[in-house]
């Protein structure tokens, strides 16, 4: 019995190693920092400038901050050595990509590093067309298969779309939280479900 327990144990240890997403995909706006882009409309947006308590502020004074465990985790991505093997990239239709590229290389998550540190350079998709297009373009350019994916947004549209293709999906309306993203781990792979609480009233 005791060695039936072990080799149970070790199966379950190699498949938790083995089932790592090989690309972690993230939402910005409402996903990763608030508020959204659009909303620095009227006089706002570039240049930000990086304040003392970790946000930054727009030309306005509009401060913008990461959501949730955003920081936590980013740091974990870039500094924990079973990421290393995973692609952390972007899926974005924000409506101002040059100011969220800008707030991607400001944005400090300690140690010295950005969250441009950490998100795969070649994989930042910031432009106006359907999350699952970003997704699959994420793919062509990766290698790596659809369902090796897990993808963060906070609008369930979004989260629809995508998992239309496959996709493991993680329906964040307060951004990504660590209880939002242990979640989505411990569910993974789940090709095609939408992990996370019931959708809201509002898309």
């Amino acid at each position: 019995y005791c060695l039936i327990h072990f080799y149970k144990r070790i199966r379950n240890i190699c498949t938790q190693v083995r089932m790592l997403p090989r690309c972690l995909v993230f939402d910005l706006d409402g996903c990763v920092w608030d508020p959204e882009m659009y909303e620095l409309w009227g006089g706002g947006g570039a240049p930000f400038k990086k304040n003392k308590d970790g946000t930054l502020s727009d030309k306005a004074g509009t401060r913008v901050y990461l959501l949730g465990a955003v920081k936590e985790l980013m740091h974990e991505f870039a500094t924990d050595e079973k990421w290393k093997n995973t692609k952390i990239c972007v899926a974005s239709s924000c409506d101002e990509p040059s100011w969220a590229r800008e707030c991607i290389k400001l944005f400090e998550i300690g140690d010295g590093l950005t969250l441009q540190n950490v998100f795969d350079a070649n994989n930042i998709e910031i432009y106006k067309r359907s999350k699952d297009h970003h997704l699959k373009e994420i793919a062509r350019k990766t290698g790596v298969p659809l369902e090796e994916m897990i993808f963060f947004d906070n609008q369930m549209n979004n989260c629809k779309t995508v998992s239309n293709i496959g996709v493991t999906v993680v329906y964040t309306p307060e951004g990504v939280t660590r209880k939002s993203f242990q979640d989505g781990m411990e569910k993974y792979p789940a090709p095609g479900e939408i992990i996370g609480p019931k959708e809201r009233g509002y898309w």
